[in-house]
């Protein structure tokens, strides 16, 4: 009989290398390809982009700009990796997704090292590949958003957490660190998350002395290390800055509505099954498969399901109940998911060509044919219900699509009682969903972005002339504009900044007949990027006004391009 190889012999090293570069390239492939498919959309990409660019053009790294005003509703982190990815390949659509698209990949080896710490390197395996092909993930993985950089310093925070159980000399530096990179990313919010985890699991296994552990003053020290130079600095240049960011913006986010995200409590039910499409139908396998029973709960033999399950269960009940929801903020209950799926999945023997399926995971696949055959009948709907949408836009899709979806959902079916396609039917599932994706995505540019309108512009662009929005602020036109814009009639987010920031008076302007005004100049060119309804307002009201003509330059989706003089 061959020796089982020890823990940490050579043959396991190989092993974990060959998983990991597995992982790897599984990201590679499905995080880093066609990053500029896309423009940066409105609003979250393109506000974070421009700061970032602002970091570079000011070499101001301390205190966050938004079109040159003050900007604290966000730590650093993520502006400060996308500014050096910037620095590093060029400013550009795919340079700033760089970051979600490296810290996403990051987060995938993290969780094969957390599943291989919890169970065995086979579980961390499949976790990490479940999690890499979650939608949610995937996607947000290839979107320019500071969460994937909190998700990131969540879970290196959590394996940190283990590896301190473990009695690792690693785990309570990773811990700490990984606190770090959450507080810079997102606030009070991470690291407050996975300090009570820590605290539940403790409280229901009775291993307090994990606790302890913990403590250790040098980990601290270095937590502290990372990130109080940039808020005791940002403080002293920013006297307003305490009160903003960590009352007005924690506390208020957390305890109202004030941001106007308020959603109802069973808000992230319908969410969480789309976010983890196309294993979803496979979890009630899964979750059963795990189940130690009722009597099994807290004892030591399940202590790895234990925690991770409090993970979940945490994360998600106390994302339910915080006013303040987006649809997003969910992303680190999908790590904890991942790993209990890709257990589950590991336990599984014979993954050989022709073995049968378990009947939880045949009734899943069923499941899952179900679902890809609504969503293919489903698809000449959705210009019904998103008017952002047209049918010109899906075009062909209309008849291939269904076809396609109700094509799989057959083969699915009758492949049912095959193992091996309890993976390949999720997975080939997962991938005519992204083709999909990638044909539509780019038809939506011009409702979700002003590259279309900006950038061209830069050619004729002066230093006199001005660029400006109306009715809206759009993030896009100063970054694609590569310069700052005059903002009138709302402006938004931008407001705390323009009243603690010198020399902003001329860039905002409240009231329409100021804004005439300011185009009725005849040494003025100023180009304008407003919605369709407020270009149609704003011309209404210009007939009245003597000498002022507004000149249409371009329309695109709903918003347009125009000026107070002509081009030629």
């Amino acid at each position: 009989m061959k020796p089982r190889a020890k823990k940490n012999s050579p043959s396991n090293w190989q092993r974990d290398a060959l998983y990991m570069g597995f992982l790897l390239v599984l990201c590679g492939v499905l995080f880093f390809s066609m990053p500029g498919l896309r423009s940066l959309y409105e609003t979250d990409e393109a506000r974070y982009a421009e700061i970032a660019r602002e970091m570079l053009v000011t070499g101001d790294w301390v205190t966050p700009h938004l079109n040159y005003v003050k900007y604290f509703e966000k730590p650093p982190l993520t502006y400060w990796l996308v500014a050096i990815s910037f620095k590093l390949f060029g400013v550009s659509d795919a340079s700033a997704r760089f970051v979600p698209m490296f810290f996403g990949t990051l987060t995938v080896l993290l969780c094969f090292l957390l599943g291989r710490s919890l169970w065995d390197a086979r579980s961390g395996l499949w976790g990490g590949a479940v999690l890499a092909t979650s939608l949610m993930f995937l996607l947000l993985s290839r979107v320019l958003l500071v969460d994937m950089v909190l998700c990131f310093g969540i879970v290196l925070a959590v394996y940190g957490a283990w590896q301190t159980r473990q009695k690792t000399k690693h785990g309570v530096y990773a811990f700490w660190v990984g606190l770090a990179a959450a507080f810079l990313s997102k606030g009070l919010l991470g690291p407050g998350l996975v300090v009570l985890h820590v605290v539940i699991y403790c409280a229901l296994s009775r291993e307090w002395d994990l606790i302890k552990r913990l403590a250790d003053y040098k980990a601290m020290g270095l937590c502290a290390l990372l990130t109080l130079p940039w808020v005791i600095w940002v403080s002293l240049v920013n006297p307003e800055f305490f009160q903003f960011f960590f009352i007005d913006e924690h506390l208020g986010r957390l305890l109202t509505d004030r941001q106007q995200r308020q959603e109802p409590v069973w808000y992230y039910l319908p969410i969480l099954p789309a976010a983890l499409f196309p294993w979803v139908t496979l979890f009630p396998w899964g979750l059963k498969t795990l189940w130690p029973g009722k009597a099994n709960l807290l004892k030591p033999p399940h202590r790895s399901w234990l925690f991770v399950t409090v993970w979940a269960v945490w994360f998600f009940s106390f994302l339910s109940i915080s006013s303040s929801k987006m649809l997003h903020y969910i992303l680190p209950v999908l790590p904890p998911l991942g790993l209990l799926m890709g257990r589950a999945l590991a336990l599984v023997k014979g993954w050989k060509p022709g073995a049968e399926t378990q009947a939880g995971l045949r009734r899943g696949l069923v499941g899952l044919s179900v679902v890809a055959l609504a969503a293919g009948l489903a698809l000449p709907l959705v210009p019904a219900l998103n008017p952002d949408i047209t049918f010109d836009h899906l075009g062909g899709l209309l008849i291939v699509g269904p076809c396609l979806a109700t094509a799989l959902a057959v083969v699915i079916y009758l492949m049912r009682k095959k193992l091996i396609y309890a993976v390949a039917a999720p997975l080939s599932v997962l991938l005519i969903l992204l083709v999909v994706v990638a044909i539509g995505a780019p038809q939506l540019d011009d409702y979700r972005s002003v590259k279309g309108l900006v950038k061209p512009l830069r050619q004729v662009l002066t230093k006199s002339d001005i660029l400006a929005n109306y009715g809206d602020y759009y993030h896009g036109t100063v970054f694609y504009g590569e310069r700052r814009v005059l903002v009138a009639d709302n402006w938004g987010e931008l407001d705390f900044g323009r009243r603690h920031t010198s020399d902003t008076s001329d860039w905002f302007i409240k009231k329409d007949a100021d804004f005439l005004r300011f185009l009725q100049n005849p040494k003025r060119r100023v180009f304008v990027v407003a919605e369709i309804g407020a270009y149609k307002r704003l011309d209404k009201m210009a007939h009245g006004v003597p000498g002022l003509l507004l000149f249409k330059l371009k329309t695109l989706g709903d918003k347009v391009l125009f000026s107070n003089r002509p081009l030629n």
